[in-house]
């Protein structure tokens, strides 16, 4: 995008800036939140294709309750398409892009017009790999303990709730695999039994349970179509840290307000 990189005390100062002058707004409610959106957009004096010579960076503040609606863990059904792609390599995929979501939005509207909240993505190249939601990342569980992800690419986008995920998931003694994941093998698996539970994640849905997956070719429900074990135990553990209700050994959150 050939945007500059902005410091990481200007973007904390402007985020604590911020949140202490509409501290007013901040929800306080079961499953609700002060969501943050910080962005940069061009605003050169000129009509060009290329790198823009001056930006602005802000950021958006929205009390905001559970990102499909309802309390507590609600399963959603992801639609994966064959007839788009959310990211190509070598283009901006990796990154937090605007662009990127643009590109979702037909398949979104194909997704909900199939019963689905939220469409599933494969790689650009073979059609065959699972990549990532329209703004989540995916994980499903096996029968024997393990979580498996798609590997990071330049497609896919280093989500910082994937990680923190990652982290909790290998405390918590579960065997973490980051590869490519054959969109037929996730199906097979979920209707074989060896994926018991899928899950995405994401800055504001946290982790939601998955109840199904579909495609034109049918639906697959992962397990009795209701939140699993581990999927409610890593949410459980995120949360709490994120609240407050337990420690945060690993540095992650910022206090603003007491």
């Amino acid at each position: 995008l050939g945007l500059p990189e902005l410091p990481a005390e200007d973007f904390l100062d402007g985020i604590d800036q911020l949140v202490t002058l509409e501290r007013a707004w901040v929800p306080t409610g079961p499953e609700q939140s002060l969501y943050l959106r910080p962005f940069m957009f061009a605003r050169s004096p000129y009509l060009a294709v290329k790198p823009s010579t001056t930006v602005t960076y802000a950021v958006i503040a929205s009390p905001s309750g559970a990102y499909f609606g309802g309390t507590g863990v609600q399963p959603v059904d992801i639609w994966f398409t064959r007839d788009f792609t959310r990211a190509a390599p070598g283009g901006t995929g990796f990154a937090k892009c605007g662009g990127n979501y643009a590109a979702s939005m037909v398949a979104q509207l194909e997704a909900e017009a199939n019963g689905c909240s939220q469409v599933g993505f494969v790689d650009a190249v073979e059609h065959r790999f699972v990549e990532e939601l329209g703004g989540m990342n995916l994980f499903a569980v096996t029968s024997d303990g393990r979580i498996v992800t798609p590997a990071l690419t330049d497609t896919i986008l280093e989500g910082v709730t994937r990680s923190a995920v990652l982290q909790l998931a290998s405390e918590s003694g579960l065997a973490v695999e980051e590869r490519r994941l054959p969109l037929d093998e996730l199906f097979a698996g979920i209707d074989g039994g060896s994926f018991t539970e899928v899950f995405a994640c994401g800055t504001a849905a946290i982790i939601t349970q998955v109840g199904s997956l579909r495609n034109v070719d049918g639906r697959h429900t992962v397990g009795d179509g209701s939140p699993g074990e581990t999927t409610l135990r890593l949410r459980q553990l995120l949360t709490d840290i994120q609240y407050g209700r337990a420690g945060d050994p690993h540095g992650w959150m910022h206090r603003i307000l007491g």
